[in-house]
């Protein structure tokens, strides 16, 4: 990757909004803080703006208010920007409203990935490193590769927490050395790592306990217990007073059970089915994802399909029971 060359285009950049995906997680909020805070100390004049919300367990790294949801006044900044940096987005339509903003009004971007490229690839300037765990993880190679000084604890915070939620707390297959050397940097500069693991994974709200109970209860099992798939649609989130950052984690959680190796999740939208395929390494639930129209890395991807909802689950779990067998039939032979 080009860090010179990323340098080079927001150095001539004066106005610059920074974006990812609709529903952000930890890697695309905390790098986009640690970006954020990076262009405050060039100069620049930036905002964080996203089509939507901020979950409510990440609020510990908008202290300073930095991350605003689309409106009318976000809007006009986007239109007067000289480039927008978008992370972690996989898709340009994973967007949302803000895509067309882009479109409509012509403006540079600079896309810093780790997913692979998509067939929506419609930015300006596109920079994707396959093997970095998490755009977080990017991002420190890039500071340290310009000026690692530049690195104080509001930019680690960022990079920290992007690392810590894309590797699953450091478990995951895409842990690698530098995620480690994160962890080691954030430490040195004696940020309460404890205190932001509970932020994230031990202040679950009533309503989310709620849900998962009630998912357990319909959780199901395919492929001789190998696949686990459930079902959600918005009568389930409201039945608990949720909100649909209540199941961020589900499909995480259903493939820790012993013997699963693929979890799938297919929450009903009503004319459109989203799904979330995660997967141990046995199997590569990115090709399924693809052949639904989605994408994302080998062993955790997604998809949006338009569709009745019976259609849909029927169609990705016949998929997912084919492929899950022909490898199994391939492997014994």
């Amino acid at each position: 990757m080009n860090y010179k060359e990323i340098e080079s285009i927001i150095a001539g950049k004066d106005k610059i909004f920074i974006s990812s995906h609709m529903n952000p997680d930890g890697d695309s909020l905390g790098s986009a803080s640690a970006m954020y805070h990076y262009l405050k100390k060039l100069g620049k004049d930036c905002r964080i703006i996203n089509h939507s919300p901020t979950p409510e367990v990440y609020n510990f790294l908008n202290t300073d208010n930095i991350f605003y949801e689309l409106d009318g006044d976000n809007a006009g900044f986007i239109k007067n920007a000289d480039l927008g940096i978008i992370l972690d987005i996989g898709d340009f339509y994973r967007l949302g409203d803000i895509a067309y903003l882009i479109e409509d009004n012509n403006i540079e971007t600079l896309s810093i990935d780790h997913h692979p490229q998509s067939d929506n690839d419609l930015f300006t300037n596109t920079f994707i490193n396959l093997n970095a765990c998490s755009v977080g993880e990017i991002l420190y190679s890039y500071f340290c590769d310009i000026d690692k000084t530049l690195i104080d604890k509001n930019i680690m915070l960022g990079l920290y927490v992007a690392v810590l939620t894309d590797t699953g707390s450091f478990r995951h297959s895409n842990t690698t050395e530098i995620s480690h050397q994160i962890a080691v940097d954030a430490i040195s500069m004696e940020l309460e790592i404890s205190k932001i693991y509970q932020h994230i994974y031990e202040s679950s709200s009533v309503s989310r306990i709620k849900l998962l109970g009630n998912v357990i209860q319909n959780l199901n099992f395919d492929c001789n217990g190998e696949l686990a798939w459930f079902s959600l649609n918005e009568d389930m989130v409201k039945e608990v007073n949720g909100s649909n950052q209540d199941f961020d984690g589900f499909t995480d959680f259903f493939r820790s059970i012993k013997g699963v190796e693929v979890s799938l999740m297919l929450y009903d939208l009503k004319g459109k089915v989203r799904l979330s395929f995660r997967s141990k390494g046995k199997y590569k639930v990115s090709e399924i994802a693809k052949k639904m129209g989605g994408g994302g890395h080998p062993f955790a991807a997604a998809a949006l399909v338009e569709g009745e909802f019976s259609d849909v689950k029927s169609n990705v779990l016949s998929m997912l029971s084919t492929y899950i067998n022909k490898h199994n039939e391939n492997n014994i032979s």
